[in-house]
């Protein structure tokens, strides 16, 4: 497992979702109520980037079909989603922020 350096957390200060790629894995990062999650990049749905999408109460609302997955385990939340997102380990350390992916790009 290695751990990548993907962001500072001043960079949540403008918007609550970054789009940021790491060992290969296009990732989304998110900041809800001072934590950090990290989960594939893309609706499992339609493929639509979901740092584009709209965080609302600890989902991330899909901008293409407005399908809502749940940002602290990546489930699937009802139609039309119906695949759950893949989730990455998250450390913060200090104002940096760290995220384990596989050398083999498996997910959690």
């Amino acid at each position: 497992m290695t751990w990548h350096a993907v962001a500072d957390l001043t960079e949540f200060e403008d918007r609550p979702v970054l789009a940021r790629e790491a060992g290969g894995v296009a990732l989304a990062l998110y900041r809800v109520d001072g934590a950090v999650y990290a989960t594939q990049a893309h609706c499992t749905h339609a493929g639509v980037s979901l740092a584009g999408g709209e965080v609302v109460e600890g989902y991330i609302e899909c901008p293409a079909h407005y399908g809502l997955f749940e940002i602290a385990t990546g489930r699937a939340q009802g139609g039309p989603v119906c695949r759950d997102l893949a989730t990455y380990p998250v450390r913060v350390e200090g104002t940096r922020v760290w995220v384990e992916i596989r050398p083999d790009g498996a997910r959690r």
